[in-house]
């Protein structure tokens, strides 16, 4: 403590005693505390505080546990219990702790009043200096700088080295570099030409990787998302504020084996306003995102803004059920059902409007008897609007409570939806409730040419509610505009939810049942039984018969055909027509094919774009989604997918130094995956799909043989800042001493780094994090490669080739950065008519200790990957003995 003084010195013993009883209850308020906020037991103004807090952080130190039973024990063999208040103190703390979570900001609030405390005794000890003239004025200004620069920099000191000392560890380097001992003063990047002009990427040094923007990807705030535990169905922004309140948040996820499945989410993050556009597709469904947000076609991942219509697109054909269904009255089910579909609810008494020779009215009316009312008629026999109420003098009508509870009471029927707690309901009560309302509002046609269900409605949001509840039945719906207005002279329009495959009408048939239309229903279901299978909607897109060839192999076609039992000169459109699931079921059993079996029976349903268009600009979120980095919205499979830049192999696999990866947005899984693929020199789709040659299974585990053995660490938080990467990146510096540390760290992508700073502006939250990633490089002494995002502007000019102020978001990122390089590839922007010539050029713009240029590389865009430039725009030939054989590859390189 500082010497007594007249008044009270700045501290707060609130915050001192919950900042050591949230380091006692919680383990991740340790890392908060003493890496991040970097709390030391000088800060604390009790002395029985610092000397608890010292105890603590040893243990920390040691990797031991960190308890109220621990730190009392560790106090005891110092011989300091005492001193500390006993053990009843220790035990005392762990219960005074408001919210552990805030951990951080209490140990700020520490370091905050220990700060005011140095400057309180600094300004006391020049006053001193000065009461007693103690030196020559110059010299006291001096010495009272230095000492508040002290103060101020605490952490940031350091001891300066005569030059005599740099030199002489200098020489002994290159010493080292001239007779061979090193090829170079930096970490390779395995790259004969860049290693050429920059000698490695130096030690301390930050590298910015920039390429065109291929990340960034969020969902316009209205977006609706499934969640498989409950069934609910929420807005992006829901869900936001759901997970801030520390709640799981859980997706429908598309996995490897192309099956649905339950995924818990890591982060949803907000991304601010941003242009936001409305792609629309054949099916009806519409998905709000960026422009750069990936959607899944027959090519792989795709960015929206970039899908043409016409393309095909993955959507969900059924969705993983929830494990534990809510329970609703079956008579309340009939009547929401009944009054979403045909009820009049804009007066104080409900109304059921029916039509003649109603199926339902008599369902209708037994669920008002449960209700205690009765649905009044009056003269109207046959047809018209009936009230449901008990009549006067009753008291409150419980079905008008009831639509009041689910927000329905007063609608018009453009504005009807339906209620977010049928959603939550088992399959069995949504059939109910699709039953009433087909039975209401909807058709079952059969003739002896065609068979359709359809439901008719005026609400466009009612009308995307009953498709998703069809879908939750595992049926595929469309929904169509009617040409007709509504009503003449107005905009009002009805949209239809129609089912017309041949699948769908089966299963609507056998789970719904639809009152007074159940005839109706057995007449489809006899016409399906009796029909040869066959479907233009439900069909897999022409590029499948790629890896049907490839399944087919050396078999001719004649003798495919005759396996299927067809005419062995059966003309099979091969690459011409989209094959129908089951036309590729048969032909995964003629060639016992697994992979094309299980895109047959897979949960995708291959949906046509139609249009996407401009919406504006709105409030944006993005979820990750850790392991399969996909999720339904709106009824849509949409993804994030990264750019990684493989450096990290040659690092780790070839030199054996140790290579810290923070991926973002990649997950570990895919990262593997990636790593495999160029390590074993084969296609990464292939491997993905399973569609190895078994050829190729030699050099897939001799490559993962390799990766095992490497020092290569991942980290997949997608939800990650600054303070964090750099406590995760020290702990792992000294975990890996016996290897000389870390060699390499790699961030993808600076501008997904979570700010520690929320009030600054994006300018100078990005400056933020690139001068962190470069203090981060000088403490550990190890260079930090960060991959960062491009702006548009090279596109607006010719050659559109990227320079230094096309880094986006922040000038800092210049500033703050030794090396800067950009990846360019023309043929990226030439027309797609013209022949490729396969060259890329990284271009180093910035090199803060040597030359720049622009060394070219060769992209083999079948990988993709990037090899070494011979001069003959071919890969160089690989060593012999090293790695794999290349046999129908590349060698190893970056992919960014």
């Amino acid at each position: 403590m500082p010497p007594p003084a007249t008044h009270v010195p700045p501290q707060n013993i609130e915050a001192e005693e919950s900042v050591l009883g949230a380091m006692l209850v919680a383990e991740s308020s340790l890392t908060r505390v003493i890496d991040e906020v970097k709390l030391s037991s000088e800060d604390f103004y009790l002395e029985k505080h610092g000397a608890i807090f010292a105890c603590a952080r040893d243990l920390y130190a040691a990797s031991k546990p960190v308890d109220e039973l621990s730190v009392a024990e560790a106090l005891v063999q110092r011989g300091q219990i005492e001193e500390a208040g006993g053990k009843h103190y220790v035990s005392e703390l762990a219960a005074k702790v408001p919210a552990a979570g805030n951990a951080k900001h209490y140990a700020e609030i520490v370091q905050q009043n220990s700060l005011l405390r140095r400057l309180l005794g600094a300004g006391q000890e020049i006053q001193g200096w000065v009461h007693e003239r103690d030196g020559e004025p110059r010299e006291l200004s001096e010495r009272a700088e230095k000492l508040l620069f002290e103060v101020a920099h605490k952490e940031q000191a350091s001891d300066f080295r005569q030059l005599s000392e740099i030199l002489h560890d200098e020489v002994d380097r290159l010493e080292k570099l001239s007779t061979g001992e090193l090829e170079l003063t930096g970490t390779p990047s395995g790259f004969r030409d860049i290693d050429s002009i920059t000698g490695g990427f130096q030690p301390g040094n930050l590298i910015i990787v920039a390429a065109r923007p291929a990340m960034g990807k969020c969902l316009g705030r209205t977006s609706i998302v499934y969640c498989p535990q409950t069934g609910a169905r929420r807005t992006v922004e829901e869900l936001y504020e759901s997970f801030a309140r520390g709640e799981d948040v859980w997706v429908a996820s598309l996995a490897p084996d192309l099956k649905m499945k339950k995924a818990k989410v890591q982060a949803v993050a907000p991304n601010g306003r941003k242009r936001v556009y409305r792609l629309s597709t054949r099916l009806g469904r519409s998905l709000e995102a960026t422009a750069n947000h990936p959607v899944l076609t027959s090519q792989g991942w795709e960015l929206l803004g970039e899908v043409a219509p016409g393309a095909r697109i993955a959507v969900p054909r059924r969705l993983p059920r929830p494990d534990e269904p809510a329970e609703m009255a079956d008579h309340e089910v009939v009547m929401l059902g009944a009054l979403i579909a045909d009820g009049s609810l804009g007066q104080p008494t409900p109304c059921f409007c029916f039509g003649r020779e109603s199926g339902v009215l008599t369902t209708v009316e037994a669920a008002a008897e449960a209700f205690g009312v009765r649905v009044g008629r009056g003269g109207v026999r046959n047809h018209g609007t009936a009230t449901i109420s008990a009549g006067r003098g009753s008291g409150p009508n419980p079905v008008t409570a009831m639509l009041r509870r689910h927000g329905l009471m007063g609608l018009r029927s453009a504005d009807k939806f339906v209620p977010d707690a049928i959603f939550g309901l088992s399959d069995e009560q949504i059939a109910r409730f699709l039953g009433v309302m087909y039975a209401c509002d909807g058709h079952v046609y059969c003739s002896d040419r065609l068979a359709q269900i359809g439901y008719t409605t005026i609400s466009e949001r009612l009308a995307h509610d009953v498709q998703h509840l069809l879908l939750r039945l595992g049926i595929v719906a469309t929904i169509r505009t009617l040409k007709r207005p509504v009503y003449d002279g107005t905009g009002k329009v009805a949209r239809e939810i129609r089912i017309t495959s041949q699948a769908g009408l089966r299963r609507f048939c056998e789970l719904i049942s639809v009152p007074g239309k159940e005839e109706r229903q057995a007449e489809v279901l006899e016409r399906l039984d009796s029909a040869p299978m066959s479907t233009n909607t439900d069909t897999i897109p022409t590029e499948i018969w790629e890896d049907v060839l490839l399944a087919k192999a050396e078999r001719s076609w004649a003798d495919v055909s005759e396996v299927t039992g067809r005419s062995r000169t059966h003309n099979w459109h091969v690459g011409k027509r989209n094959p129908s699931r089951g036309l590729l079921s048969e032909l995964a059993e003629a060639t016992r094919s697994p992979a094309l079996e299980e895109l047959a029976d897979s949960d995708i349903w291959w949906d046509e774009v139609a249009s996407v268009e401009y919406v504006g600009e709105e409030e944006t979120y993005d979820l990750d989604v850790p392991g399969l980095r996909n999720f339904v919205a709106d009824d849509v499979i949409v993804h994030n997918s990264a750019i990684v830049a493989n450096v990290a192999e040659n690092v780790a696999v070839k030199r054996k130094r140790p290579v810290a990866f923070f991926s973002l947005e990649m997950s570990e899984v895919e990262l593997a995956q990636r790593f495999i693929a160029c390590r074993a020199r084969i296609s990464g789709d292939k491997l993905r799909k399973g569609q190895v040659a078994q050829k190729d299974w030699p050099k897939v585990v001799r490559a993962c043989n390799e990766l095992e053995e490497a020092p290569l660490w991942f980290d997949d938080s997608s939800d990650l800042g600054v303070l964090d990467l750099r406590a995760k990146a020290r702990r792992l510096h000294a975990q890996t001493q016996d290897q000389g540390g870390l060699g390499l760290i790699i961030v993808d992508y600076i501008q997904l780094m979570r700010t520690d700073d929320p009030r600054a502006n994006r300018v100078e939250q990005v400056g933020q994090m690139s001068r962190g990633l470069k203090v981060l490089a000088r403490e550990l002494d190890v260079p930090v490669l960060a991959i960062s995002q491009l702006s548009r502007a090279p596109e607006q000019r010719h050659p559109p080739k990227p320079m230094l102020s096309d880094l986006r978001e922040s000038g800092n990122l210049e500033q703050d950065s030794d090396l800067v390089a950009f990846l360019y590839r023309e043929d990226y922007y030439r027309d797609p008519d013209d022949e490729p010539d396969g060259l890329a050029e990284v271009i180093v713009a910035k090199h803060r200790n040597g030359p720049i240029g622009s060394p070219k590389l060769v992209f083999l865009d079948r990988f993709p990957k990037f090899a070494d430039y011979s001069g003959h725009e071919q890969p160089v030939e690989q060593p012999a003995g090293e790695g794999p054989p290349l046999e129908d590859a590349a060698p190893a390189g970056p992919d960014f």
